[in-house]
């Protein structure tokens, strides 16, 4: 991509501005499928959800690449599975990732009132008495197929503040900002680091965090995640501080057989931060393993979890 080509997608990433350039030729496709989800989420959702697992097989025999990547990761996180339930699990993924299509759909088109209907909650209590007390709160998840869907729900009682990492094609990009940018939330480049992010928490804005990608980052320790050493970024602890915030875990799960959805308010993390990395990057990370393991096909597993290793020891991938 050409460096003015970058600059665009960063500059629709930050404002959701429309671009003529979006009209060209070369995205009618995207275009093409965007309609026809459109039409498609009128569906009831036990219809999508069928379409979407059969698409999520497609892919899952297509793309070895992505396979394999889960393969490695649920055969590293579940050892007390047999070989068989692995498996289950790796394609029981993608059909739920080909059925988060839908559920993207949903987020993008269905009303409120849909969604109120399509999701049983649990815990908000938790959460409403954090906003009657007007506590700054920092929402810990992670990148389960329906973070879209659970930040959508939330901010209809307060706004939220959240980060984004711009994508390579600019149509897609440009709808994701502009829907992640409704009910007033607000959405950071990551590359603009956490204090726009701080900021808006401490206006009362409540943050929305997913802390469980390997980027890498020197501000990072080695903490257990469902039994792995994972290089686990400690942002989550500045957040906290420096924004006068707890952190509630909250997950959010698509139901089998297109039965709507189930959203979890967890308890807020106790003595967080507590001063030391390595007991909140442990803490955190028990708290995102306890939400995923609630229904493990939601969960992200086709990214690189563990990719940074300890000296000595290669990466599995």
């Amino acid at each position: 991509m050409s460096q003015n080509k970058e600059k665009s997608t960063g500059r629709a990433a930050r404002q959701g501005h429309f671009e003529w350039a979006f009209l060209h030729p070369r995205y009618w496709p995207l275009w093409l499928i965007f309609a026809l989800l459109r039409l498609l989420v009128m569906l009831p959702l036990p219809v999508q959800h069928s379409i979407g697992r059969v698409l999520g097989r497609q892919f899952y025999r297509r793309n070895e690449k992505r396979r394999r990547i889960a393969q490695i990761n649920i055969d590293l996180c579940f050892p007390e599975l047999s070989g068989e339930e692995k498996d289950q699990l790796v394609l029981r993924h993608f059909e739920a990732y080909g059925a988060s299509i839908f559920d993207l759909a949903i987020y993008w088109w269905a009303s409120s009132r849909r969604l109120e209907r399509l999701t049983t909650v649990h815990g908000f209590e938790n959460f409403q008495k954090l906003i009657d007390q007007g506590q700054n709160v920092v929402l810990l998840t992670g990148h389960m197929l329906t973070v879209d869907l659970c930040g959508q729900y939330f901010s209809r009682y307060r706004a939220g503040v959240t980060m984004m990492k711009p994508l390579a094609n600019p149509v897609l990009n440009y709808l994701l900002f502009r829907s992640r940018s409704r009910n007033g939330n607000q959405v950071i480049n990551r590359d603009q680091g956490l204090r726009p992010l701080i900021r808006y928490i401490r206006k009362g804005y409540t943050g929305y965090f997913m802390p469980d990608e390997d980027f890498g980052s020197p501000a990072s320790v080695f903490a257990p995640f469902f039994g792995v050493q994972s290089w686990t970024v400690t942002s989550l602890s500045a957040l906290a501080r420096l924004g006068n915030a707890v952190v509630m875990p909250v997950f959010m799960n698509s139901l089998p057989g297109g039965k709507g959805y189930e959203l979890y308010f967890g308890q807020i993390l106790e003595n967080f931060p507590s001063g030391d990395d390595l007991v909140d990057a442990t803490n955190m990370n028990q708290a995102l393993e306890a939400g995923i393991r609630r229904m493990p096909e939601m969960y992200s597993w086709t990214f690189k979890l563990f990719k940074t290793r300890p000296a000595g020891e290669e990466a599995p991938y």
